[in-house]
């Protein structure tokens, strides 16, 4: 048995597998042809009966030879019998000469298909009845006439003319569509790599930034900047909007200067610690704003306290204090006492819920450390 993949690689035997639909009356046909990877001429058969092609025993030098000058010769198509075959004539040992043609006057009609791995021709045997019974005709008993057998090796001829062509269409067009996906393999490649490339250069421009905007302020202050590997770290991965960053900046000098008191040799040290609690409320405010303009209406009231309260406590957190109701509350732009936050999460309960299963990234802080909001989720 054949490998399909194989099969479909070497046109002779894609040609042999199609004989029962392309021939009128199949009954079994067989194939010589030059093997690309073992280089050398191989014969396989196909019946009515049979569902798949199958190998024959290697042939010998003598059969070889044999074939290979009918492989090489000009004649395209012609009816033949067993003692018009060349290799007829060999020694009755000979296995393939055995199973091939030792049957009794059939009419065998030899077809030829290029081979492209060798350049030469390969060989078909289809194996007809010598009457006319194939093609339906009233006189079964009849026999085929030259005139008969000239149409029938051209029909045949066509039909693997026009088969051929249409395999090779098919094949070029797949061979174009595997370029096609090549190229658009390689285009996509290249364009993540731009990508990769391009968010590199934008992380080093908004890290110098950040970074001339900081020893801008602290200059202000008569001081040099120092920034700790960490904080540097910190800068170079930020990915949040610009328009926030000169507001992060100055809030995150100045809570440095204020938490550090004296300064020793006119050097303030910015660690990450000063960073994150506003560089991080900014992304996370940026975050609430493109949520408030996906979301229902109906949930812009409990959107916007959800932000408030997230806000409020990355405040609190920064200072180091507690996320109680009350420093919650009095962080707030608008302050408010610890009662009215209670009440606010009590109202909104079902929507705080549904929108934090929606938006799980969102919120984290006070999802997770601020009591309320953890109460009302789980309730």
């Amino acid at each position: 048995m054949i490998d399909q993949q194989f099969i479909n690689q070497v046109e002779v035997l894609d040609y042999l597998q199609h004989c029962k639909s392309i021939v009128p009356g199949f009954r079994k046909a067989y194939a010589f042809f030059y093997h690309p990877i073992y280089k050398e001429i191989q014969s396989v058969v196909i019946s009515q009966e049979s569902k798949s092609i199958k190998r024959l025993s290697s042939s010998s030098k003598e059969l070889s030879d044999s074939i290979y000058k009918l492989r090489t010769s000009k004649l395209e198509l012609q009816w033949v019998d067993e003692s018009d075959i060349p290799f007829e004539q060999l020694s009755k040992s000979t296995n393939i000469q055995k199973k091939v043609f030792d049957e009794l006057k059939h009419y065998i009609l030899l077809l030829k298909t290029p081979n492209q791995w060798d350049g030469n021709q390969d060989l078909i045997y289809i194996f007809f009845k010598p009457d006319a019974s194939n093609f339906g005709l009233k006189k079964l008993d009849s026999k085929l006439s030259t005139e008969q057998k000239n149409i029938i090796a051209s029909l045949m001829q066509r039909s693997f003319a026009a088969f051929h062509t249409q395999r090779n269409q098919f094949q070029n067009e797949n061979n174009q569509l595997r370029e096609d996906y090549k190229l658009m393999g390689e285009q996509l490649k290249e364009m993540q790599i731009q990508k990769k490339v391009q968010k590199q250069n934008h992380h080093k421009k908004l890290a110098q930034y950040i970074t001339y905007l900081m020893e801008t302020e602290v200059n202000k202050l008569n001081l040099h900047l120092q920034l700790t590997q960490e904080a540097q770290l910190y800068i170079q991965n930020y990915d949040g909007p610009i328009e926030h960053i000169v507001k992060a900046v100055n809030k995150t000098v100045l809570m440095a200067y204020r938490v550090l008191g004296s300064i020793e040799g006119g050097i303030l040290r910015i660690e990450e610690y000063f960073l994150k609690p506003h560089f991080a409320a900014e992304q996370h405010i940026a975050s609430h704003s493109s949520i408030e303009s996906i979301a229902d209406s109906r949930y812009a009231r409990t959107i916007q306290i959800m932000n408030r309260m997230e806000n409020a406590a990355r405040k609190v957190q920064a200072e180091g204090r507690t996320l109680s109701g009350s420093n919650v509350g009095q962080a707030m732009d608008s302050p408010i006492s610890a009662p009215a936050i209670s009440d606010a999460i009590k109202k909104h309960r079902k929507k705080i819920q549904s929108l934090c299963s929606e938006y799980p990234d969102e919120w984290i802080l006070i999802r997770k450390s601020f009591k309320p909001v953890i109460n009302a989720l789980s309730a």
